[in-house]
This record gives C-alpha cells, sequence and structure tokens, in this order.
C-alpha cells in the first residue's frame, strides 16, 4: 500500500512531463527519439477509442485510450503508418484486461499501463527493445508477463505491485532498474540468462518470496549474495 501511495505521488508528479511529452526516461534508456506535445486534436482516433499521435519519424503513438473495450487490439499500423510507440499514461487506469501489441511497436512509454487494475496477462512482442517507467505499476491482477526477447532495459517500478509469478528476462537485458518488482508478493522466481545483466538492493524490495536463478559468476548472483536475496545457479 505505501508503494502504490508513493506511485500516486509520483504521478501527480509526471503530469507536467505528460503534457510537455517528456518522458522520465533518458533518451538512451529510452530508445525513444522524443515524447512530442499531443495536439489538441488527435491525428486519428479508432472505433475502440484509441487516438494516434505523429512521431517526427512519420510514425504513430498511441496518446489515449476512451473505449470500454475489455479486449483491445493494437493495430500494427493506420492509415499507412506505423505504430511505434505506446505513449506516456496513455492506457493509465483503463479498465481493458487484455491487450495484443503489434510487432511494429518498440517502446512501452512511462506509465503507458499503470494502475490498469483488470489486466491479468501481457505478451510484449519482440520488436519491444525499451519499457518505461511504472509502465504497468499497479496492475494488482497482471499474473502472466511474457516479455521481449530484444528488450534491453526495464524500468523502474516498471511491474511493482503487481501479481506476477515468474518471470524469463532475456538475454539482452543489461539493467532491470530500482523498484522494477518490488511488492510482487507472488514473485517467486526471477530467471537471468546473461552473467551481465545488472539489478539492484531495491529491485525486488518487500518481494519476500523472489528467488534468482541466475548463471555462476555472473552480476545478478554477485548482487543476490551481498543482500541476502535468495539465489540458485542455472
Amino acid at each position: 500500500m505505501k508503494r502504490i501511495i508513493t506511485f500516486l505521488a509520483l504521478s501527480a508528479m509526471l503530469i507536467p512531463a505528460v503534457f510537455t511529452g517528456c518522458s522520465r526516461n533518458n533518451t538512451a534508456d529510452t530508445g525513444s527519439a522524443v515524447a512530442t506535445s499531443a495536439p489538441t486534436e488527435a491525428y486519428y482516433t479508432d472505433k475502440n477509442g484509441v487516438s494516434y499521435n505523429l512521431d517526427p519519424d512519420g510514425s504513430l503513438y498511441i496518446s489515449n485510450f476512451s473505449g470500454k473495450t475489455s479486449e483491445l487490439n493494437i493495430p500494427s499500423d493506420v492509415k499507412g503508418k506505423k505504430i511505434k510507440r505506446i505513449g506516456t499514461s496513455s492506457l493509465k487506469m483503463s479498465k481493458i484486461k487484455s491487450v495484443t501489441i503489434p510487432d511494429t511497436v518498440e517502446t512501452i512509454d512511462d506509465y503507458a499501463f499503470a494502475f490498469s487494475g483488470n489486466i491479468e496477462s501481457v505478451t510484449i512482442p519482440d520488436s519491444v527493445k525499451t519499457i518505461g517507467t511504472s509502465a504497468f505499476a499497479g496492475c494488482a491482477k497482471l499474473k502472466s508477463v511474457n516479455l521481449s526477447k530484444n528488450l534491453t532495459s526495464i524500468g523502474m517500478y516498471s511491474f511493482d505491485a503487481t501479481a506476477v509469478e515468474k518471470i524469463n528476462i532475456p538475454k539482452q537485458v543489461k539493467e532491470i532498474k530500482e523498484y522494477a518488482f518490488a511488492e510482487c508478493q507472488k514473485l517467486k522466481e526471477i530467471k537471468i540468462n546473461s552473467k551481465n545483466t545488472e539489478f539492484y538492493k531495491t529491485t525486488f524490495n518487500k518481494s519476500p518470496n523472489v528467488t534468482i536463478i541466475a548463471p555462476k559468476d555472473s552480476k545478478a548472483i554477485k548482487t543476490a549474495k551481498s543482500n541476502n536475496i535468495k539465489y540458485k545457479i542455472k
């Protein structure tokens, strides 16, 4: 509960960033060239209530969701333009239960799905390289997560206070940031496949049942040992 209060406070701090379109992550982390200010009127809004806006490269990003559908299928393109980004807070606090993300999406921005309390599972396609701050934070029913094999960064608080039980971290992930899987009471297993993947003392804060499974002499095992986190050698 304390962590969710922290999220809400952090969210309030991010409100100016939403309007200015600036991501809390630096460019190197997000892989997104810019997060532009949302125009007064969307480029296009589809029948499901999903609004899209243009990025400078001519691709589209999801900017808002005003629909009521519980099963959301995001298209790969709209009017011939590819959907490459799920924008900051665009689906935050939505009622959707399931979402299909196309393999054109490369970035899931900060707070993209945060506090969407009905989401139970999500498959992140291999096109996605970065997951932003608090992207799925507070999705209390989110139990199953399949990560992109090309993912390089998992943002702060990204899966905090979710119901995930186990996660397979792809080899390309360089860093699992602070509080990424904090307060995940049901989390039992994190399988890390690279010797070079780093995480922090607070990455699994208040997730008491987690066991790190990683290669011998890996950075993950060293961090687990030094912070009294349960671990197993792959």
